[in-house]
């Protein structure tokens, strides 16, 4: 018999399903952002020094995790607390504008749009479009699909499985500041050094249970699950973060494709760790195959939570 707190975590990963992240939704990392701007604004890290910057950092990431937690915990004083838990663990979860998102780049670049494809694939990725080829934006189209299941669907299930919604919406903070300062440029270096430190301690667990769900969701869609657990530990510790490629790996070996290499980021060249034993000709099809595995992952993710949950509850 499923716990409430598991009908909880099916009932909010079903909303993400039918309703994604609609335009206009004051979502709540949205909302984060916008008060991740106004701190960092009022701390002004190019006016301090590195030992003032990194203090700064922690103040930062601090409030805003702490706040977002605090507030969780507030809003579930009020009467509704079961609906109140859905709904906002339902903005924690990210698949439906992934699977979205996704499948536009393909839907263009099937239909030769290259420049509508160029546009699109802005919302998915941090490199230049406009130095990247048809096979260039699949491969990065893909890697973002295996990155953002870890961080936008797995980690916030799992850690409102082992700890509650307000955990799930603290990790959503700390994922939000990663995203926004927990850079390497001479801004960030110092004042996001926390949040991103935070943000690999947060992800740990979810990049690592992402190697064998992976591969468990390629058997189910016919892929190569074997390729998917070799690439996955093999490649799991080539990216400098200690997290990133975990999925990444195992997705580029269930879908035969080599994923990494060098790329533009704000007309830079960056050298990224080669994932997969693949080709690195990657096509749309290959976009329409990783957001089916990115389904069947998901939802073996969800099956996972919610065995947790019941086990915590009991």
């Amino acid at each position: 018999m499923l716990t409430a707190g598991a009908l909880k975590i099916a009932s909010a990963y079903g909303l993400d399903h039918l309703l994604g992240d609609p335009e206009g939704y004051p979502h709540p990392v949205r909302l984060m952002g916008k008060a991740i701007d106004l701190l960092e604004e009022g701390m002004a890290p190019e006016k301090r020094g590195s030992e003032a910057a990194l203090r700064a950092g922690y103040v930062l990431a601090g409030v805003l995790a702490g706040g977002a937690w605090l507030s969780a915990r507030l809003l579930l004083l009020l009467p509704g607390k079961p609906l109140i838990e859905i709904l906002l663990l339902y903005t924690c979860i990210a698949r439906k504008d992934l699977e979205k998102s996704a499948l536009r780049v393909a839907e263009d670049l099937e239909t030769g749009d290259m420049a509508a494809a160029r546009r699109n694939v802005v919302a998915l990725v941090g490199r230049d479009p406009g130095g990247l080829d048809e096979a260039g934006m699949c491969r990065a189209v893909v890697e973002s699909v295996a990155e953002n299941f870890t961080d936008g669907v797995l980690a916030p299930l799992l850690w409102a499985a082992a700890a509650g919604v307000p955990a799930a919406m603290a990790f959503k903070a700390i994922s939000t500041l990663d995203s926004m300062v927990g850079h390497r440029d001479a801004r960030y270096l110092n004042l996001g050094r926390c949040s991103a430190r935070l943000d690999d301690m947060a992800v740990f667990t979810a990049a690592r249970v992402s190697i064998p769900l992976t591969a468990l969701a390629a058997l189910l869609c016919g892929y190569d699950a074997r390729s998917s657990v070799r690439a996955g530990l093999r490649d799991r510790r080539k990216h400098a973060s200690p997290n990133s490629a975990h999925a990444e790996a195992a997705f580029a070996g269930a879908l035969g494709l080599r994923l990494g290499g060098t790329d533009l980021y704000a007309g830079k060249r960056r050298e990224l760790p080669e994932l997969g034993m693949g080709t690195r000709m990657a096509e749309p099809a290959h976009i329409r195959k990783a957001v089916r595995l990115l389904n069947a992952a998901s939802l073996l993710g969800l099956v996972l939570s919610m065995t947790a949950s019941g086990r915590r509850e009991r």
